[in-house]
C-alpha cells in the first residue's frame, strides 16, 4: 500500500521554486518520514542569516537535514546544501539512494510543509 502522497515528481518539484506562496502550493520546508527517520527538506538556510556559498561559488538554495533528537522540537544535522533543484534530486545522502528515489519511495510518509 502506497502511503506516499507525491503522484509524480513534477508533483513533488513545482512546489519548491524558491518562493513561499501557500495559495499557489508553493512552500519552504518538508518534513518527512523514511525507514523510520524523520528529515526536513529546507528552502535557504534553516540556521544561518544567510545562505551557502557552495565550494563551486553557486549560493546554496535547499538543504536536507536530519532529525537527531526527537525530544526536541528543531534539533537537526545538516546532510548537505544544493544550488538547484537537479542537485537536490542527485544527491545521495540518505541511506545512498537518490532523493528523487526517496521523495517518491511508496513509503515515504509527508508529516508536514511551511
Amino acid at each position: 500500500m502506497r502511503i506516499n502522497e507525491y503522484k509524480s515528481l513534477n508533483e513533488f518539484t513545482s512546489q519548491y521554486v524558491g518562493e513561499w506562496a501557500p495559495s499557489n502550493g508553493h512552500w519552504y520546508g518538508l518534513d518527512f518520514l523514511y525507514h523510520g527517520t524523520e528529515y526536513r527538506l529546507h528552502t535557504g538556510s534553516m540556521y544561518k542569516n544567510g545562505n551557502t556559498i557552495l565550494p563551486d561559488g553557486r549560493e546554496a538554495m535547499f538543504g536536507l537535514y536530519k532529525k537527531i533528537n526527537k525530544e526536541l522540537y528543531g534539533k537537526y544535522e545538516l546532510l548537505g546544501e544544493y544550488a538547484d533543484m537537479h542537485d537536490l534530486l542527485e544527491s545521495r545522502v540518505i541511506e545512498g539512494r537518490s532523493f528523487a528515489e526517496v521523495i517518491m519511495d511508496d513509503y515515504t510518509e509527508l508529516l508536514g510543509q511551511d
